[in-house]
């Protein structure tokens, strides 16, 4: 994440090198609304191997999210969504229910909301971490500068080892 941001959290994207927002089909034509289905094409001679995917996208260094919703309508006015979507690129800890009695504290760069999810950018680590929006209990924000006292992303028994 050392790279230049268009907006808060979320690092530049070059809309032409091949992420999946706007990845070029399998058959070399570009395809700006995404992915071509794969059961829909003729040869399977026109497909790269799952093998060369996985390698494109293990070198690719990119994480690939889809358009940050706004959650400005009538229906989402003070809904979880609409004040996380509304703070993306402030640092964040969250804490989850598990199950009915545990719960789980990740911290991060809030990076992505969706309906169903959100995103962390782990800057210690340089990892992303998706999150359940449904589970969620607390949100806790912090000021410019200020991190907390601890990692909570490292889990116990890991001898602090993340990946």
């Amino acid at each position: 994440m050392n790279g230049n941001y268009d907006r808060p959290g979320n690092p530049q994207r070059n809309r032409n090198n091949g992420n999946m927002n706007g990845m070029n089909s399998m058959n070399g034509q570009n395809n700006m609304n995404g992915m071509n289905n794969m059961h829909s094409m003729n040869s399977s001679a026109d497909l790269p191997g799952i093998n060369e995917i996985i390698e494109r996208n293990r070198t690719r260094r990119e994480f690939v999210t889809p358009v940050q919703q706004t959650f400005d309508g009538e229906e989402m006015a003070g809904s979880i969504q609409k004040i996380l979507s509304d703070n993306i690129g402030e640092y964040v800890v969250i804490e989850f229910l598990i199950g009915t009695e545990r719960m789980q504290r990740k911290q991060g760069i809030l990076f992505f909301v969706g309906t169903s999810y959100v995103t962390l950018y782990d800057d210690d680590n340089e990892n992303f971490i998706i999150c359940d929006i449904f589970s969620i209990k607390f949100v806790y924000f912090y000021y410019p500068n200020r991190r907390p006292n601890r990692n909570y992303n490292i889990l116990p028994n890991s001898g602090g080892n993340v990946g």
